[in-house]
């Protein structure tokens, strides 16, 4: 193991993972596995958000090393923090939102890509590691948090509750439901392999009527401040 080629650092959410940017990837992952197994004690059970500095990784990249840290130590990674100040802070309020729902009830957290044809259902709020392709669909009770792109549909509040939310990094669904809400994109199709920047959103009920609007303080406040209201 190169002790250079990967190095453990904390901040403000979590972990900052400083990566060699010039070994071979599949020896890197190497690396990564016997750092954070070295750290497993550590680290076992801890829930939040890392970011990665010093090379620079492709979405399959990062879904393996991803993969390896969790599986090398039991880290319940929440999202990768963008080190780009505004993303950050929109990373920072999904993270925060994830966190104070697992606190009110037993959610759920699900590791891995939704692909078509897959259905996943749960009685409590979902924070989904992965991304929700066309032709998938996912059923909560409560709020639906998705830690990647959603494409396919996805239904919130399935027993009537107006107050649930679903977010996104990347909001491209062929369908959202909230309660009794419903809103089909025009746009989206089933063939979508479109690479989208993340533009982290949320959608939630408004003057009777779904909302989908980019994260901001404001939005925040209009999605809590009604539930606070109840």
């Amino acid at each position: 193991m190169n002790r250079k080629s990967v190095i453990i650092k904390s901040n403000k959410y979590g972990l900052t993972v400083i990566l060699d940017d010039k070994m071979p990837f599949q020896e890197l992952l190497l690396d990564i596995a016997d750092k954070f197994q070295e750290s497993a004690n550590f680290f076992r059970n801890a829930k939040m958000a890392v970011t990665f500095r010093g090379r620079v990784l492709n979405r399959e990249e990062e879904r393996q090393v991803i993969e390896t840290i969790v599986d090398h130590c039991g880290i319940h990674i929440l999202c990768v923090v963008d080190e780009d100040a505004v993303s950050q802070e929109h990373y920072r309020r999904i993270l925060n939102a994830a966190l104070e729902e697992q606190e009110k009830v037993d959610g759920l957290f699900y590791r891995g890509t939704l692909s078509n044809g897959e259905v996943l259902e749960t009685e409590t709020s979902v924070v989904i590691l992965g991304d929700v392709h066309s032709g998938a669909k996912v059923v909560s009770k409560s709020n639906i948090v998705i830690l990647g792109s959603c494409r396919g549909s996805v239904y919130a509040g399935a027993t009537g509750d107006r107050n649930c939310f679903i977010a996104a990094f990347v909001m491209k669904p062929v369908q959202i439901r909230i309660a009794d809400k419903a809103a089909r994109s025009a746009i989206t199709k089933y063939s979508d392999q479109t690479e989208y920047k993340p533009e982290p959103k949320i959608a939630y009920i408004k003057e009777n009527h779904i909302h989908v609007e980019p994260m901001s303080q404001d939005t925040w406040d209009a999605v809590y401040g009604s539930a606070e209201e109840i």
